[in-house]
């Protein structure tokens, strides 16, 4: 399958003419969250590509490109029933982040898409820090919203 030049050991499916990918920095339009989330899901992003791909990076003008928003940052307040003794309620916050993700891909207009929004999510229970726990969960709804940006895009699923 790989001779034909449309996919690859990875499980993507480029076009042979893509050798080279960008990515723009993902700006902001919430003002909840940590002030790094631009720079590092632009970062998570990237190197899902680099390990996934034969690709090059690109400062701009990848035969492939991405570029986004974070559209939404927030907490809501759930219930699960399933304590320890299995009849105590636990409040659990869940943080919820969406972005908005383009994506150019020059070789097949056809896969390309705009203004896509993606959405994750992540708990942890309300009487964990909110400070030292969000970290790990921004982590955590970056990955996954990475991993369903390339399902959409590289993988073409």
């Amino acid at each position: 399958m790989y001779s034909c030049g449309l996919f690859t050991f990875s499980g993507t499916s480029l076009h042979p003419d893509i050798k080279t990918f960008s990515v723009q920095t993902f700006y902001t339009e919430v003002s909840d969250g940590p002030t790094d989330m631009p720079r590092k899901l632009t970062d998570i992003l990237s190197e899902k590509i680099l390990r996934t791909t034969n690709l090059t990076k690109e400062e701009k003008e990848g035969d492939i490109q991405f570029e986004g928003i974070i559209k939404s940052f927030s907490y809501r307040s759930t219930y699960s029933t399933k304590g320890e003794d299995g009849n105590t309620t636990k409040e659990i916050q869940r943080l919820t982040i969406t972005i908005e993700v383009s994506f150019l891909n020059a070789a097949d207009e056809e896969s390309s898409f705009k203004k896509k929004q993606f959405s994750a999510s992540a708990d942890m229970l309300s009487t964990e820090n909110k400070l030292d726990k969000e970290p790990e969960l921004v982590e955590e709804i970056f990955r996954q919203l990475v991993d369903d940006v390339c399902s959409k895009s590289i993988d073409n699923w």
